[in-house]
């Protein structure tokens, strides 16, 4: 009990905190709805499930960031193997980014209902600027001369993750390596901690909390939070807290198919553009169903 209260006071502390204040991430602050997109040891913890997060910030500004998220999950669950795919379009102002990430993940059980899963991502980044019809200092730099600019690389992301039946705790390493767009422009690095737990205090009452920080080279560190409460098995809704936003956020989920929304509040103080987010996913593959190859059986 002393141990829930703890956290409790922990949460709402952190929560109502000011002082890390940064853009808000989209790919790393909705792991509530889908962890694989906040590390690529997550592949695998579902079979066949196909989900798809729009995320629209500071509504009504021209140039304000817009996101989709695209992903899909599968395990081979005898080859304690996940696999994982997401693709990502991304655009703030002239800019905007093509990604696609490819993750691989191994569990092990090391203990009775409890597992560690190494992952590794692939990423492939894709960055385009468009200044066509952008004003300029000097028209004739050649940087800008034919209005766009696009350019290609290539990094990898590393991470652990610990889980039980009602308990997560892990780490990633974003870009881990240096990767170059132009002569003095590289892909920064980034590293984040997370963990989350559900909790049943009695018969009729039962919550889940989460949290995550993140660090990233050349920006303030931020710390992503979530309280939700379940008001049915399949209903939850709670609390947010992500670097300048706060808000409230809501699950649905029924037979394999989840919807979740989030409404997000700048704690800025004259500015008044909120910040939406709205997810489905969906369990095309029933574990019961699945036809196992021959190849299974070789282990």
């Amino acid at each position: 009990m002393r141990h829930l209260i703890l956290n409790i006071i922990i949460f709402v502390f952190i929560l109502i905190q000011n002082g890390l204040w940064a853009q808000e991430n989209p790919a790393q602050s909705s792991y509530a709805y889908n962890p694989l997109i906040l590390s690529p040891s997550f592949a695998g913890l579902n079979t066949g499930t196909l989900s798809i997060l729009n995320d629209f910030q500071y509504m009504g500004i021209e140039g304000a960031p817009r996101t989709t998220i695209s992903t899909f999950d599968y395990g081979l669950m005898d080859l304690n193997l996940g696999l994982g795919l997401d693709i990502t379009n991304d655009r703030i102002g002239p800019i905007s980014n093509s990604i696609v990430r490819l993750s691989t993940a191994y569990h092990l059980k090391v203990g009775r209902g409890e597992t560690f899963s190494f992952g590794m991502r692939h990423n492939f980044f894709n960055i385009n600027l468009d200044l066509q019809g952008e004003n300029r200092i000097d028209i004739d730099d050649v940087t800008v001369f034919d209005n766009t600019f696009s350019s290609f690389t290539y990094n990898i992301d590393i991470s652990g993750l610990y889980y039980a039946r009602k308990t997560y705790v892990g780490a990633t390493v974003l870009n881990a390596i240096r990767g170059r767009f132009l002569d003095s422009n590289f892909t920064a690095r980034s590293f984040n901690i997370f963990l989350g737990s559900e909790y049943q205090y009695s018969r009729n009452v039962r919550f889940a909390y989460s949290g995550a920080l993140i660090v990233e080279e050349g920006s303030p560190n931020t710390i992503n939070l979530y309280g939700q409460y379940f008001i049915t098995p399949k209903w939850r809704a709670g609390i947010h807290s992500h670097a300048r936003l706060i808000g409230f956020n809501t699950i649905f989920e029924t037979k394999g198919f989840r919807i979740f929304y989030k409404y997000s509040y700048p704690r800025i103080s004259g500015f008044r553009r909120q910040s939406h987010s709205v997810g489905l996913s969906f369990d095309f593959i029933n574990e019961k169903q699945k036809i196992e190859t021959p190849i299974f059986f070789l282990n």
